[in-house]
Formats: structure tokens, sequence, C-alpha cells
């Protein structure tokens, strides 16, 4: 059977979640715009995904990192 989490726990995870797509958006705002500006016009979305995934990924894994850190 599994174990049934905390109720701080999923606050964590659903905060978790909410923290890194509120960092997504404007990670790929500025990517659009980078790649679209400094490389080609038809590298601004994809130039903007990446950045945006990137910035997902940065603050995902920090959270998860504190949480080890703070709650074993």
């Amino acid at each position: 059977m599994t174990e049934a989490k905390s109720p701080l726990r999923e606050r964590f995870e659903t905060e978790r979640r909410r923290a890194a797509f509120a960092a997504f958006l404007p990670g790929m705002g500025v990517g659009v715009i980078a790649a679209d500006t400094w490389l080609t016009p038809w590298a601004g979305v994809p130039g903007g995904l990446v950045l945006g995934c990137f910035t997902y990924a940065l603050v995902y894994g920090y959270e998860t990192l504190m949480w080890r850190h703070h709650h074993g």
C-alpha cells in the first residue's frame, strides 16, 4: 500500500510546481526576446521554450534541494 503524504508535503508539492511555473513564464519571455533579437527571427519561440524550461528546472531543483535540506 502507498503511504499517505503529510499535509505539509502536499502543500510543498503544490507550491513547488506553482513557483516553477511562475519562473517559466518570464524565462520564456526573455528567451523569446533574446533569441529573436540576437539569433534569428525564427529562433524566437524555440529559444523561449528552452530558456523557460531551464528556469523551470532550476527553480524546481532549488525547491527540492531546500525541502531535503530542511525536512530530510
